[in-house]
């Protein structure tokens, strides 16, 4: 009866394919909600009582409000951008730029970008958690990958001796610029992709003309 019992326990448990949908659904409405409701009214509670599961499980795992906000903010990043950020590549270095700032601007006018920084300009006096969180969020899944790669050009005498971590950030600001500014004004972003594309050469070329040994046409 103990042999059985055990077996019994055994077959029940959750399939690993059952925790993973479960997380997502979780995460999905977690973001739901952010987006809705902004930081401070999207609760625990709120996000479990429509999850379905009991605050003692999202603490289990994320250890509170804070880190199930960081693994929202990664999965809007890896959602939109993916394994698109390589470290190398056989471009040069305006072309991978270039094809790094369109990604980041298509990145910027989604609904979800822009929610996420709507709230992140209101909200993140009252809660530095959320700005830290998300500060943390874009140096992984996009500063960090641009200044390995801007490395590699460094370490082919590609590119003048620089902080590549520096270069990063400034090429990544001049990307969200429009986005932070028409959100602090509640204006509207409307970017066709010609818009897009035009601003994406831009960036590329004036970061690419800055810091390359040679001459950029």
């Amino acid at each position: 009866m103990s042999k059985h019992l055990v077996l019994t326990k055994r077959a029940g448990r959750p399939r690993a394919a059952d925790l993973q949908k479960r997380t997502e659904e979780l995460l999905s409405i977690a973001e739901a909600a952010l987006i809705e409701f902004g930081y401070e009214r999207a609760t625990l509670d709120l996000i479990s009582r429509k999850a379905g599961v009991s605050k003692q499980t999202i603490y289990a795992k994320y250890g509170g409000k804070p880190g199930l906000l960081q693994a929202v903010l990664q999965r809007i990043a890896d959602r939109s951008l993916g394994a698109k950020f390589a470290d190398t590549d056989d471009l040069s270095l305006y072309d991978g730029l270039y094809e790094r700032a369109r990604t980041v601007l298509n990145l910027n006018r989604t609904a979800a970008s822009i929610a996420i920084t709507a709230i992140s300009v209101r909200e993140s006096q009252r809660f530095p958690e959320f700005r830290q969180a998300m500060l943390e969020a874009k140096k992984l899944r996009q500063q960090e990958p641009l200044r390995r790669y801007l490395e590699s050009f460094l370490r082919r005498g590609l590119i003048r001796t620089v902080d590549c971590d520096e270069v990063a950030s400034l090429f990544l600001w001049l990307l969200a610029e429009d986005m932070v500014n028409a959100v602090a004004t509640g204006e509207a972003l409307p970017r066709t992709q010609e818009e897009i594309d035009r601003k994406a050469a831009f960036v590329a070329s004036l970061i690419s003309r800055g810091i390359s040994r040679q001459q950029v046409d």
